[in-house]
């Protein structure tokens, strides 16, 4: 969105906000003075945009600059904090069956609803329904295990799963919404904006003027830990994406969430703090198993140690991504940091190159090349005895004569470009030919599935659930000591049995070169130097830690 188009929609918000409520109380008309001569500069509030919302029920929200928005208003039973662990929310203690088949929850006493009244077992299990008859809520893949709520009584209850799931706990981060306020009212009802002002966060809506702005006040009766003094939010409703980033370098926002192709825009204007944070987007290079040659575990690890990572996604990403070398956040309770990934080593690539020749050919059984192969040794007068086993130099020519990877990627990646042509770079190096295929997204849709390539670049947003298992299972990995893993991981009934199930999966797929993993690009939160403090986002909650945010007088 253009600046003058930016600018109007302040200006008619100003006009429209300056003439609404003639008829309203005292304390409301104070309010449209106050934003009737609305400037950011001079402002106490802090200053968000969401796009026009088509409801402001989260559990029916599908937009992610609303859900964003509802964070601060409804709390759920568990949240993800910053490092994409969960940790109780309106939870006061739970335990987990010993057969991890149920749940039993205790909420926490001091809970409120923002009209003062309990949060309740009745509205979990009202919320668990809630999703269950609207598909199209973006929560419905958490609770299709769910097969049903106990209520012992206000405060207790007992989630009943249909199975084992030892991510359990981490499925249960919904927004809570009021029974009382919601049931009984039918399917366009509980859309509507007036039946969802009532939430049980930390901010509370005081002022809500549909497609124009939101108000939200600290919840007084809040039973977190935040800080009394936090600051009130004005939230302006915008049209799309592009106008949430753009309203924030023309000084009409205070916070915007962007991603590596916007930082541009900010990175050399002294008006704005950058608050860089590790994203979901996973980073990697799968291969094609039904490939012999990649079939083979060292001939993969020829591959790895051919690549230097580091500087490849320097160069790819401008070093704005998280090295890692499995599909879990690295700060996640389950991704096991002590694990070290096969490293740039170009002569140990040459040897694992070497190997995997050797034993592939060995068992392809081929009598021509066999017999080429002895020749070439018999040939060999200066070679040790000790040397008699491996492969030389022209043996190695000999047979990477017939051998050229077909890499694909999405054309419509630049950074995924970038990465498909420097492997190719970095296999040539090792005497390994290759082509690069750049797709369109049907072509290369149709590749993976026909498994057309031998390599191909490809990118996973990892879920809110730190279950690799997709993943993992969409890699088409040959290799039954994984698959027994993976089985193991689904029976897990404990966090510390998954944990161990989690180290022996990660360690194996590292040491078997199974996939060539990237990292985690980062995201970035750009916020107006006029507020001091720290927030601690994900890209789930990208305003949390909101509350520490101060004006910078």
């Amino acid at each position: 969105m253009n600046k003058k188009l930016i600018k109007l929609l302040t200006i008619v918000l100003t006009v429209v906000l300056g003439t609404v409520g003639c008829a309203k109380s005292n304390k409301s008309n104070e309010d449209d003075k106050k934003i009737s001569s609305y400037n950011i500069h001079e402002s106490d509030y802090i200053n968000l945009t969401m796009i026009f919302p088509k409801t402001i029920n989260p559990i029916l929200n599908n937009d992610k600059s609303v859900g964003y928005i509802m964070n601060l208003i409804y709390d759920g039973l568990f949240e993800i904090d910053e490092d994409y662990n969960v940790k109780p929310g309106l939870v006061e203690n739970y335990t987990i069956s010993s057969d991890g088949r149920s749940i039993r929850i205790k909420l926490n006493s001091n809970a409120l609803w923002h009209n003062k009244k309990p949060v309740t077992s009745s509205d979990v299990s009202y919320t668990i329904d809630l999703i269950r008859k609207n598909n199209d809520s973006p929560y419905t893949p958490l609770i299709e295990n769910i097969q049903g709520v106990d209520i012992g009584d206000s405060k207790n209850f007992t989630i009943r799963l249909k199975k084992n799931d030892p991510f359990a706990i981490d499925k249960l981060t919904f927004p809570i919404v009021s029974k009382e306020k919601l049931s009984g009212l039918n399917a366009s009802e509980i859309k509507e904006h007036k039946n969802n002002l009532l939430g049980n966060g930390p901010y509370k809506i005081k002022k809500y003027e549909d497609r124009q702005y939101v108000i939200l006040e600290r919840n007084k009766n809040y039973f977190g830990d935040l800080p009394e003094n936090r600051k009130e939010i004005f939230i302006q409703m915008v049209p799309d994406k592009e106008s949430q980033t753009d309203m924030v370098p023309a000084l009409d926002s205070d916070i915007a969430n962007i991603g590596l192709e916007e930082l541009s825009k900010f990175e050399d204007k002294d008006e704005f703090n950058i608050t860089k944070y590790e994203g979901r987007d996973y980073e990697m290079v799968i291969f094609n198993y039904d490939n012999e040659y990649l079939d083979n575990v060292n001939f993969r690890k020829a591959i790895i140690s051919a690549i230097d990572r580091k500087k490849l996604l320097k160069e790819a990403y401008v070093d704005n991504v998280v090295l890692s070398h499995f599909p879990l956040n690295t700060k996640n309770k389950y991704y096991n940091n002590d694990i070290k990934y096969i490293p740039y080593n170009k002569e140990k690539a040459i040897n694992y190159l070497e190997s995997g020749l050797k034993s592939v050919n060995e068992s392809q059984g081929k009598e021509e090349t066999q017999k080429d192969l002895q020749d070439l040794k018999e040939k060999d007068k200066s070679s040790s005895k000790s040397k008699k086993s491996q492969l030389s130099k022209k043996e190695i020519r000999k047979i990477l004569n017939n051998i050229e990877l077909k890499i694909i990627v999405s054309a419509n990646n630049g950074e995924r470009v970038k990465v498909a042509h420097t492997i190719s770079q970095d296999l040539s190096s090792i005497g390994i030919k290759s082509t690069v295929k750049e797709l369109n997204k049907k072509d290369l849709t149709k590749a993976l599935d026909s498994k057309e390539y031998d390599l191909a670049v490809v990118g996973y947003s990892l879920s809110s659930v730190p279950d690799a298992r997709v993943i993992l299972e969409s890699c088409k990995i040959k290799d039954k000591k994984l698959a027994a893993y993976i089985e193991a991981l689904e029976k897990s009934t404990s966090e510390g049995q998954t944990k161990k199930v989690y180290n022996q999966i990660q360690k194996h797929v590292v040491e078997k070169g199974s996939f060539i993993s990237l990292g985690i690009l980062d995201n970035f939160i750009v916020s107006n130097k006029r507020l001091e403090g720290t927030i601690h986002p994900n890209d789930f909650d990208i305003y949390k830690g909101i509350s520490n945010l101060q004006m910078n007088k």
